[in-house]
Order: C-alpha cells, then sequence, then structure tokens
C-alpha cells in the first residue's frame, strides 16, 4: 500500500510556490525587453549620426555648400545665351523690306535721310543674323557625364540633413520615455523575485543600478541646472554647426576633446552601460524564471 501511494505522488518543482511569480516576470520581461531594444536603436541613432557627418560624405556640409554656391563659368554662359542672342539678333539691322513690306524701295529714294540710312545700313544686313547658341549644347552635362550627378550632391546631402534632424528630435524624447520606463519594469520585476524569494537577485540589481547611471547620461541636465549642456541625446542642429564651425579641426586639444566627448564617446558609453544592463537582466531572468519552469 505505500509504494501504491508513492507512485501516485505527482512531482513537484523545487519551488512550486514560484509559478505565479513567474508568469508575472514573463510579463514584465516582454516589456523590459521592448523598452530595451526602442532605447538601444534611438541611442545608436544619434552614434550614427555624428559618424555619418564626420567621415562619410552623405551628411557632408563644406563640400555640398560650395558646389552649390559656386556655378561654373560654362553653365552660366549657357544660362545667358539665348538672351544674348536675342540681342544678337535685334542689333543687326534689317532691309527696309523687311521692316516695311508694303513700302517699295521706290519711295524711300526720294528722301535723302532714308537713301544715306540704308547705304549705312547696307553692309551689315548683307550679313545674315547670329543664331542663338542652344543652352544644351554648352551645359556641363552635355559635354561631361559626370557633371549631372555631382550637381545632385548638394540638394542630396541637404536632404539627408534635413532627414536626420527629423529623426533625431523625436529620438530624444522617445529615449527619454523609454529609458524611464525601462528603469520602472526593472524596478517592478526586481521586486516580484524578491516577493517571490527567486535567485538572481544580485543581477537583476546590478541591471537596475546600470540602468540609472544611463539615465544620467541621457536626461537633458541643461533644462533643470543652468548652464550643465552634458547629455549623450545631443540636438543636430547644434552638431551641424560645431562642424560648420569647424571646432574639430582646432589646435587645441581642450575643443577637441570637448567636440569629440559631446558627440561620440559620451553616446558610446550610454550605449555600454544601457548593453551591460540587458547583460544583466538576461542573466537574471534566466536564473529566476528558466530555472523554475
Amino acid at each position: 500500500m505505500a509504494q501504491e501511494q508513492k507512485r501516485d505522488q505527482t512531482v513537484r518543482l523545487p519551488n512550486p510556490s514560484a509559478q505565479p511569480f513567474v508568469a508575472a516576470l514573463k510579463t514584465a520581461r516582454f516589456f523590459a525587453v521592448l523598452f530595451f531594444w526602442v532605447t538601444m536603436v534611438c541611442v545608436l541613432a544619434h552614434v550614427a549620426a555624428f559618424v555619418l557627418i564626420q567621415w562619410t560624405p552623405w551628411l557632408s556640409v563644406e563640400e555640398a555648400e560650395e558646389a552649390a554656391a559656386v556655378q561654373p563659368a560654362d553653365a552660366k554662359a549657357s544660362a545667358l545665351a539665348p538672351l544674348l542672342g536675342l540681342l544678337e539678333r535685334s542689333a543687326v539691322a534689317a532691309e527696309p523690306g523687311e521692316l516695311f513690306p508694303n513700302v517699295k524701295p521706290s519711295q524711300t529714294s526720294g528722301n535723302p535721310s532714308a537713301t544715306s540710312n540704308t547705304a549705312a545700313t547696307a553692309p551689315e544686313s548683307t550679313e545674315p543674323p547670329t543664331p542663338p547658341v542652344p543652352a544644351e549644347t554648352t551645359t556641363p552635362a552635355a559635354t561631361d557625364p559626370d557633371a549631372a550627378p555631382a550637381a545632385a550632391d548638394p540638394v542630396r546631402a541637404r536632404y539627408y540633413r534635413q532627414l536626420a534632424a527629423n529623426i533625431l528630435g523625436p529620438a530624444r524624447t522617445v529615449t527619454i520615455l523609454s529609458s524611464l520606463l525601462l528603469a520602472v519594469t526593472v524596478f517592478l520585476y526586481l521586486q516580484i523575485a524578491l516577493l517571490g524569494r527567486l535567485s538572481g537577485i544580485r543581477q537583476l540589481t546590478r541591471s537596475l543600478f546600470l540602468l540609472l547611471i544611463f539615465l544620467v547620461t541621457v536626461l537633458p541636465w541643461g533644462d533643470v541646472f543652468e548652464g550643465i549642456h552634458v547629455s549623450s541625446l545631443f540636438k543636430f542642429e547644434r552638431l551641424l554647426a560645431d562642424h560648420v564651425m569647424g571646432v574639430w579641426e582646432s589646435d587645441a586639444w581642450q575643443d577637441l576633446a570637448l567636440y569629440y566627448g559631446r558627440y561620440i564617446v559620451f553616446p558610446a558609453i550610454s550605449a555600454l552601460l544601457l548593453a551591460m544592463a540587458g547583460i544583466c537582466f538576461a542573466g537574471g531572468y534566466s536564473q529566476s524564471v528558466l530555472a523554475n519552469e
């Protein structure tokens, strides 16, 4: 009888009371992963914007503006060619038969001034008028096949800069909101794990504090404390202004350190902190949930 009762007993998990907590932790983990990737993409977008404007021609500033401001002399001449042809055509004197088709040449023979004017303009009227030069024959696009793509580069660079500004503007707000929600979600996850007496508390606590340090690097402290503009979520207009001013070509190491530290080192540190927090959270999840399934 004792052996039959042992056979009928169900196999229990090491912590059977953890099942309700495991279900809650799975839900919290879903939102934590969602907020994590949204925040990571927005932070990496700031890093990519600096890399594109500093080391690639896609968001080039100097070359695009110079190409737009300076036009080739041939292009200007070709644009004025129809007007010059029209002026040349009007400057050439015409015969009386062309100006007054109803007046015969004999009617103007009695007027001495008319005959003198006709005689004076006779040699010029015998030459045919100079035809206007077509604009298509002297444009750089017709003579050089590579001139058309080069002329389109300033427009493309200006479009990409406007697109980057439109993306990074809302990305700053999304990053702040998603990072705050991520920190709150990890905090709730830690509280549920503590209430259920689950393992992985050490990794979850480390992940929470890494997220708090990450928040320090992304929050706009300049709106709270006057004169402090330290944030990895920089404004694209400020980056563009500093790049145009040539701060990255300065001989002073303080300016170079401030420029590269503000626009590439600080966002990279934020991305590294966020990645470390995600790794610690994944370790805590494996010990608190996967070990009890």
